[in-house]
């Protein structure tokens, strides 16, 4: 009794383990993908990167220091946007976030819808990046990480161009 017992158990878990093997699988595929396509899309547009990150299947960032531009890049099934921004035009970076608030009898959550990082120009156009978007990525995973991490990154950058000129 004991053998049967311990077949059905690993063919049990064998049904179950086999399908998410796969899709983790696949998603990494999907990743690489991605990935090797915007390093593809970054040299055609002439853009030397010197820092990059990835997060979720759709989004990249990353900064052309001897430039001084950065690009960031959300494709989905519906969209591709591919952004150059040249930081000597820019005077601010900040984190924007849009949160609603769900109210039931006895407590108000707080649920964050959309997480951007804004650069705004001299000439008051702002270009925005998209880190989180409810609609796309069910759960937040790294994006606050990666927020700080380049807010920080291009604020240094302003700082370093305008101590330069």
């Amino acid at each position: 009794m004991d053998l049967n017992t311990s077949i059905i158990g690993l063919i049990i878990l064998t049904i179950i383990s086999v399908p998410l093997v796969y899709i983790q699988m696949s998603q990494n595929i999907q990743k690489k993908k991605a990935k090797h396509k915007f390093i593809a899309d970054a040299k055609t547009n002439q853009v030397h990167i010197s820092e990059m990150d990835f997060w979720g299947t759709y989004y990249a960032i990353a900064m052309d220091s001897s430039e001084n531009k950065l690009v960031y890049s959300k494709k989905t099934d519906d969209e591709t946007v591919w952004i150059t921004a040249d930081l000597n035009k820019v005077t601010d970076c900040y984190i924007h976030k849009t949160e609603r608030t769900f109210k039931n009898k006895t407590t108000n959550k707080i649920e964050t819808d959309r997480i951007d990082l804004v650069l705004r120009t001299k000439d008051q156009k702002d270009y925005v990046f998209e880190f989180f978007n409810v609609d796309i990525n069910v759960e937040m995973t790294k994006e606050k990480v990666l927020l700080e991490k380049w807010q920080a990154q291009i604020k240094k950058q302003l700082v370093a161009f305008k101590a330069a000129a």
